[in-house]
């Protein structure tokens, strides 16, 4: 019962544990009991480096020179462990009070010094790779040692384990070589691309007439409508390049954080010197993966692993353009900011703050920045020279002193911990981290202190809801066992609160979806963002004509959830939450059919990277959790069905699905028969229905549709029902 990118942290744990055991001979210890455990949660580790006054590393400090400072209050360090270049040889743990619990020692005949090499094969292109092979083959022969362990690593759309941790260079070239000749999956030259054209298509509507409410005048204005209607194109192919930027960044980018969260946490148990270096060319995080940036990081340190990252892509040149290194206040899920068309294509395409991230001066890098120094590495950039860069970490690395203490506040809340390290020695430079969030160690997806707030209170919003919510989650089989799962909503717009400034309207949201296995209190992923946008008149006037949408997929394994889902709109206070129950059985060979999905909305497809599992050929569902219809509105049912027996006639599967609609316990509509006869050509072969029943001239009130799907070969039946009102 695990989701896809988590399944990576117990594999790297098995693998660490092998490279341990390879190293140490001797039988393995008891493990501490659980008294033990609980008393060593709240030890903190960090990593400290201090240069003189001329920048050079200082490497002959004693635990007694040392005073850390946590929110100002001074902390007993519990374990020492100097530097690998430290001048007496420093080679053994010096620990400084007397206990029998376990601390973060080294035991003899295992390495002080790990690392993880990293090749971001979702970014670095093919160009760039020898420089990046020559510099890493150079640092393994120079500059590895009988005090280093070494694992490389390849992010090729998921995490691939090249070369477990070992101290064999030949094994370790190897496994570089093996990076180098395989294909990478980098997307940096194909978004490259995609903003150049975004530059000309806006140049082109720059430099054409100006569109009233996006429509072409009349063709009686002769040359101005030839005009108009070239910009109307353009900006029509504008919107497309949007989408799919948005939709690639995307792909780049969660595989990247996801394999950087997994070797940290695989890393946590393992005693020594973490550090991982990652060669990238650098990638755009959509404002919906903020909150997996910073889980990123806050796993890194609370597994006192460094994050350095070289530049794979050489000499660029430019720094960060933006103040902030990423915003905060992401905007991607939610379409109904925009005008009706507009709107339905948002849900996978960019946002104004999407935009604003991706151009500027290499914008790319601005997470590299953020990763690395929050974590206590740093960003090597703007040099061809990847040994010389590597060099320069591997000083830092070896000139690092490891402190240990148990926090005097043993509550470990999420929230935020200022840290200082003073030393005795005048005239030093102490570089550390600024701090870390208080995350308890049991915890896989970090929380910031403000879900942690929301979370506190989902007992009594679920109770007492003040904003109408209507939630939805629907489930479709993936490869390899798991599901894809979209979870979406909607919200009247008159029940929010829309805040003036200027001509434009604010909409601020915090959307938090939290799924856990059921019955456990371990968080698996976390869902949502803080939304907020500016409207202006055109699309205010979208939005209430329909109501606010939200969606965004999670994959999940087999096994029993449990979904919790809080909404609050910020400007009024207004808030809601829900708990829904998700159950999704190991495929089978039985015939099998998913919930229907109610829609009111349907379009053409505009970009098909990705999977979209809403999807029937070029057209594209935007689910209606409401159920709520008007008679105008077409009803539109979608489901898919697994299993269909082939037909020994036609050499296919043959389904006969007939929708029944009931009011009162009646029929409203004489039965729908319709037959399915041809499976997708995907991996995983299946039928969709993608109908839609006219409603007009049905009374308002509540209904059902009952769906019964027919396989002929197997003369066997699957029934459902869905309700839905039609509203006056």
């Amino acid at each position: 019962m695990k989701i896809r990118q988590s399944m990576l942290v117990p594999m790297m744990l098995s693998v660490l544990a092998v490279s341990a055991q390879s190293q140490e001979k001797k039988e393995p210890k008891k493990a501490p009991d659980v008294d033990v455990i609980k008393v060593t949660a709240n030890l903190v580790s960090l990593d400290v480096i201090v240069k003189d006054k001329k920048g050079k590393a200082i490497t002959d400090l004693k635990p007694e020179d040392f005073t850390v400072y946590e929110n100002g209050v001074p902390q007993k360090i519990e374990s020492f462990d100097s530097t690998l270049t430290s001048v007496n040889g420093g080679a053994q743990r010096t620990t400084t009070t007397v206990s029998t619990e376990p601390g973060p020692s080294t035991p003899n005949g295992i390495p002080r010094n790990i690392i993880a090499l990293v090749l971001d094969g979702q970014s670095t292109e093919a160009a760039n790779l020898n420089h990046v092979r020559a510099g890493m083959v150079k640092y393994i022969r120079e500059r590895i040692s009988d005090n280093d362990s070494v694992a490389l690593f390849s992010i090729s759309a998921g995490l691939q384990l090249l070369q477990t941790f070992t101290q064999d260079k030949a094994k370790l070239i190897a496994a570089v070589e093996k990076a180098y000749d395989g294909s990478t999956v980098s997307k940096t030259s194909e978004i490259r691309g995609l903003s150049a054209g975004i530059s000309a298509q806006r140049d082109k509507i720059a430099s054409g007439p100006e569109l009233i409410d996006g429509t072409i005048p009349p063709p009686e204005l002769g040359n101005n409508f030839s005009a108009a209607a070239q910009a109307l194109i353009a900006r029509r192919v504008l919107e497309q390049y949007l989408a799919l930027r948005s939709s690639l960044s995307a792909q780049q980018t969660r595989p990247i954080l996801a394999a950087l969260a997994a070797i940290s946490e695989g890393l946590r148990p393992v005693p020594g010197k973490k550090t991982l270096v990652m060669f990238s060319q650098g990638f755009v995080a959509p404002e919906t993966l903020d909150w997996q940036v910073q889980s990123t990081i806050d796993i890194a340190n609370r597994a006192n692993v460094a994050i350095y990252i070289i530049d794979s892509g050489g000499l660029t040149g430019g720094s960060p353009t933006s103040g902030a290194l990423v915003s905060d206040s992401p905007l991607g899920g939610i379409s109904g900011g925009l005008e009706m068309e507009q709107r339905r294509r948002a849900a996978a395409g960019e946002s104004v703050f999407d935009i604003s991230r991706q151009e500027g001066l290499n914008r790319q890098q601005d997470l590299l920045y953020r990763i690395s120094e929050d974590t206590g590495g740093h960003f090597i950039k703007n040099t061809n020279d990847i040994a010389g860069g590597l060099e320069r970490i591997d000083a830092e690395i070896r000139s690092r002193y490891t402190l240990a203490y148990r926090s005097t506040d043993p509550n470990f809340d999420g929230s935020f911990r200022k840290l200082k390290i003073a030393v005795r020695k005048p005239d030093t430079n102490v570089l550390t981290r600024p701090g870390y969030y208080a995350i308890p160690p049991s915890q896989i997806v970090p929380l910031s202190p403000a879900d942690r707030k929301l979370l506190v209170n989902f007992a009594n919003m679920e109770a007492h809801p003040s904003l109408p919510l209507s939630v939805e989650m629907n489930s479709f089989r993936s490869q390899d066992g798991f599901y894809i799962v979209p979870l979406s909503f909607e919200i009247p717009p008159a029940a929010v609160q829309f805040d003036r400034k200027g001509d434009k309207q604010r909409l601020q949201l915090d959307v938090l979806g939290v799924v856990r296995a059921e019955g456990e209190d371990k968080i698996l992923s976390r869902l949502g963002g803080n939304f907020d946008v500016s409207l202006t008149k055109e699309q205010y006037d979208a939005v209430v004509s329909d109501k606010i949408f939200y969606r965004q997929d999670v994959e999940l394994g087999t096994g029993n959830y449990t979904v919790d889902l809080i909404v609050r709109d910020r400007v009024s206070g207004k808030s809601a939450a829900k708990r829904q129950q998700l159950s999704l059985p190991v495929a089978g060979a039985d015939f099998y059919a998913t919930d229907a999905v109610l829609s009111r909305h349907a379009e053409p497809l505009k970009q098909k990277s990705g999977i979209d599992v809403l999807t029937d050929g070029n057209v594209q569902i935007r689910p209606s959790p409401s159920r709520e219809f008007h008679t105008t509105d077409d009803l539109i049912i979608f489901f898919k069905l697994y299993n269909a027996a082939i037909s020994r006639d036609t050499g296919t599967p043959l389904v006969r699905v007939t929708v029944t609609l009931m009011k009162d316990g009646m029929k409203a509509r004489r039965p729908m028969d319709y037959q399915l006869t041809d499976p997708s050509t995907s991996a995983m072969p299946t039928l969709t229905f993608a109908r839609f029943i006219k409603l007009s001239g049905l009374a308002p009130g509540r209904y059902s549709a009952i769906i019964e799907s027919r396989d002929i070969a197997r003369q066997q039946a699957l029934k459902q029902e869905v309700w839905f009102v039609i509203v006056p």
